[in-house]
């Protein structure tokens, strides 16, 4: 199961050589807008700081321009509204963004996350641009915005964070080669109990992974992670699935900063349903805690 290396480099070759042909686009000031760097923000509630949002101004240079924007929670009313005064502080005299021809290219919209001391669950909001003013609007006229909340339990029993995993090669004529990685254990947005490995075998070229599931159960010393779950894909061609040696689950230890999985942890590929064989895994798998 191994990828042609010489395919790849040809169409990466004939990709670079088509980019070289095209001409570079000339920036009209007519063309300016103003968008959110990035679609998404998390801020955590203890940062106990300002947060800065970068909107920018996308132009050849700097332009005298406007843009409002407005805090809405309708898509998250009765679930997890963010509520002002409560969960954050909006730092911003205006709701107006000038950016002036002698300026810079951004602005910023800032917010203070409030620690309230209590596990209410991430919180969210969505900042939207309106009524630009010399500029159009970006794609990304709209960030959504979660405040995450530090008191999760799970949290608190150390269990969440960047773990450094390693375990010895299961397979045949490698006996005794040892295998490292990053794996994060992250908490599930909507269940208190459940968590996501993002990675429980070792890094292979040509493998895009997938978060697995594990319940952990209520005195947070075991986590139980069941098998056949979807891990990701090898190349255009292969599923994969996380594998147990065909134990239906494995229940992974918890203790001072290690979790523990004492049974085989493999990635099996299928091709059109059908196993074509193992691509990655371990013999066991400890992970250390590094943040």
């Amino acid at each position: 199961m191994k990828i042609n290396k010489f395919i790849y480099v040809a169409v990466v070759g004939a990709l670079f050589a088509s980019c070289q042909s095209v001409e570079t686009p000339m920036f009209s000031d007519k063309d300016a807008f103003v968008a959110f760097d990035n679609a998404s923000t998390t801020i955590e509630e203890n940062a106990n700081k300002e947060i800065q949002i970068p909107v920018s101004l996308v132009a050849s240079k700097a332009l005298d321009v406007s843009v409002n924007f407005e805090i809405d929670t309708t898509a998250y009313a009765g679930k997890n509204a963010a509520k002002e005064g409560v969960n954050y502080r909006l730092k911003n005299t205006s709701t107006t963004l000038t950016y002036t021809s002698t300026g810079e290219l951004v602005g910023y919209i800032t917010v203070e996350p409030i620690d309230n001391g209590d596990y209410d669950g991430d919180v969210c909001f969505d900042i939207r641009l309106s009524s630009p003013s010399g500029c159009s609007l970006g794609a990304n006229y709209t960030t959504s915005v979660t405040i995450a909340d530090d008191d999760h339990p799970l949290a608190a029993a150390g269990i969440l964070g960047t773990y450094t995993a390693s375990g010895e090669s299961p397979f045949q004529g490698e006996e005794g080669v040892v295998y490292t990685w990053t794996c994060e254990v992250q908490k599930d947005p909507d269940y208190v109990d459940r968590v996501w490995f993002t990675q429980l075998v070792p890094t292979v070229s040509g493998i895009t992974y997938k978060s697995v599931m594990g319940t952990v159960d209520s005195d947070f010393r075991t986590i139980t992670i069941n098998g056949s779950q979807d891990m990701g894909t090898y190349g255009s061609t292969y599923t994969l699935q996380i594998d147990f040696n065909g134990a239906g689950a494995a229940a992974a230890q918890v203790s001072n900063g290690t979790i523990s999985i004492s049974s085989p942890v493999l990635a099996v590929a299928y091709q059109d349903g059908t196993q074509a064989g193992y691509v990655t895994g371990v013999r066991t798998c400890t992970m250390t805690k590094v943040e």
